[in-house]
């Protein structure tokens, strides 16, 4: 990867555009030399508890989360869906 990813693998990110927050899971680099993330995002908001979706998210709307319910929580994704 030539271009420096923002963020790493393990932040909790909010997503500006679609107003959900995600932990990264993937940091890859797309044609061009964007920087992409691919997140687990709870399917129910604010808890990890339950089911999660993968989604791909552009470093260009994203910053750090400020979300106290999912960094606190004790049982975040830990393995990827095949």
């Amino acid at each position: 990867m030539t271009a420096h990813a923002k963020f790493r693998m393990g932040e909790l990110l909010h997503n500006r555009n679609t107003n959900e927050d995600g932990l990264v899971k993937r940091v890859y680099q797309v044609g061009g030399g964007g920087i992409m993330y691919q997140v687990a995002v709870p399917v129910v908001r604010d808890t990890w508890a339950g089911n999660h979706y993968v989604s791909d998210w552009a470093e260009s709307v994203l910053e750090l989360s400020q979300n106290a319910c999912l960094k606190s929580s004790d049982t975040p994704p830990r393995d990827w869906p095949s």
